[in-house]
């Protein structure tokens, strides 16, 4: 018998990247096309078209900057915030059935708002019932993702928003011809029956049918060395048995209190780790930030620009073609030169802000807008795609929905406090401008945020692990894809 080495077995949760993966990214394109999600920023029928929809409504109702923006704002909240109790859900019932509950939710609140007559009611069937069947449904979408998906994570993801983008380019115009030919109501109406079609993305989700990769770690002789002194004292106390299982078990707390059971079932202890919190936080702040401006662009252009109708679709279209660029071949050169999914989300935010600079300096010259509306655009759709894979980086699979979770119900508090605080700004001020310097300012505070996090606490562990002692790093870890292949027979 070699006494040399030991071998010793551990799980890993099996990614197939790839095979039913790819059904999993089609079914996702199928409910952010047919959906509305603004957590993406890809959602495409509602949110992007408000402005053209309800604009002279709005006027007609007397609603201010401010309350539209809580309107908004209020519906991404409360989508974020009932996302956090999405998580246990999933757990107990699955992503297909919680998916279908969310959808149904979404489309639900699009026919109410088809009949809406006042503010409201859009609080109403926008707001809440849109926002609730969004906290319900793109968790169980999350979570598909990134259980087939590790090593193309990234390109998976970027699939599920460029594709669900197109409709951007297309939905506007006809939003437009539709809101001057049939009135807001048959408008949203249609955008309702195209929802419908979400349905069967839902039935498309389902779990991964896990396969079992044996890890073998090959130990160092001193390690087994020790192992084998430690369990020799033991033999030599002949002690009773149960004296053993005593003396070497860990005693189970008690674990009664309700407190603890609600901290285990939301996994609450994810909010011990600095680095996690730090990176939640710059997530929620810049998303607020952005969103605002993704929101409020079309009324925007309307008061800073003066832009009519057919300019702001045709803005809304271009900005939906360089959304498609910037989550498709942007990830692509990031996966090529192995860029990490944070520096190039810090990026996005760094030319966002320069380009709402821009559009501040010169909001009547109508190629420069156009030119910042593209950038927006291209900087939109690369966010979106990089906020989603940077959380999977610093938890395991199993806390990825409680993660994704805590995410989104802190993204929901922010956005619900930044977004009528920059409508306040600008009905205050009386100028868009310095609406866009606001939420410049809120997304260079996210920069800041992770710069720290990086000198302070992933820098440092990089150093950690680079000083390791050789007899730690002596562990080799080698998958036996023998042992994968008896799993599946």
């Amino acid at each position: 018998m070699d006494r040399t080495k030991k071998v010793t077995s551990d799980q890993e949760p099996y990614y197939p990247d790839g095979g039913y993966g790819w059904v999993i990214v089609f079914a996702i394109i199928i409910i952010n096309s047919l959906s509305v999600n603004p957590f993406q920023v890809c959602l495409l029928t509602l949110v992007p078209c408000f402005g053209l929809i309800f604009g002279d409504e709005f006027r007609k109702w007397g609603v201010t900057s401010a309350q539209t923006s809580l309107l908004l704002h209020l519906h991404n909240s409360l989508y974020c915030t009932f996302g956090f109790f999405t998580s246990p859900l999933l757990k107990y019932y699955g992503m297909r059935r919680v998916a279908f509950i969310g959808a149904a939710m979404m489309c639900l609140g699009l026919f109410f708002s088809s009949y809406a007559t006042s503010y409201a009611y859009l609080i109403f069937s926008t707001s809440f019932l849109i926002g609730v069947g969004q906290g319900t449904v793109m968790p169980a979408t999350y979570l598909a993702v990134y259980c087939y998906f590790k090593k193309r994570l990234t390109i998976a993801v970027s699939l599920t928003v460029t594709s669900a983008t197109l409709s951007t380019i297309i939905i506007p115009k006809i939003c437009e011809k539709m809101y001057y030919r049939a009135g807001r109501k048959y408008t949203v109406l249609l955008l309702f029956v195209v929802s419908l079609f979400s349905f069967v993305g839902c039935f498309l989700l389902k779990p991964v049918k896990q396969q079992t990769k044996t890890v073998k770690c090959v130990e160092s002789p001193e390690i087994i060395e020790k192992q084998e002194e430690t369990e020799g004292e033991l033999l030599q106390k002949n002690e009773p048995i149960d004296e053993v299982y005593v003396s070497t078990t860990v005693p189970k707390e008690n674990n009664s209190s309700i407190w603890l059971k609600i901290f285990d079932v939301f996994d609450l202890h994810l909010l011990q780790n600095i680095p996690f919190v730090i990176i939640t936080a710059g997530l929620g702040i810049s998303f607020a930030a952005e969103l605002n401006i993704v929101l409020m662009i079309q009324f925007m252009l309307e008061d800073l620009s003066l832009f009519n109708k057919s300019e702001i679709a045709t803005a809304i279209a271009v900005q939906g073609g360089t959304d498609i660029i910037g989550r498709l071949c942007i990830p692509l050169v990031a996966h090529y030169f192995n860029f990490s999914a944070k520096l190039m989300y810090i990026a996005a935010l760094i030319v966002a802000s320069l380009s709402r600079t821009v559009l501040a300096l010169w909001p009547l010259k109508k190629l420069v807008v156009f030119f910042v509306i593209a950038f927006i655009g291209l900087t939109k759709g690369s966010r979106a795609v990089f906020q989603s894979v940077i959380l999977p980086k610093y938890v395991p699979l199993e806390k990825i929905a409680a993660a994704n979770g805590i995410n989104m119900c802190f993204t929901g508090f922010i956005s619900l406090i930044v977004g009528p605080l920059i409508g306040v700004i600008k009905d205050t001020m009386g100028s868009t401008v310095y609406a866009l310097h606001a939420a410049s300012f809120l997304s260079m505070l996210c920069v800041i945020m992770w710069a720290v996090e990086y000198i302070f606490w992933e820098n440092n562990k990089t150093d950690d692990n680079a000083n390791e002692p050789e007899h730690e790093s002596s562990k080799k870890m080698d998958i036996d894809d023998n042992d994968i292949d008896a799993s599946d027979n």
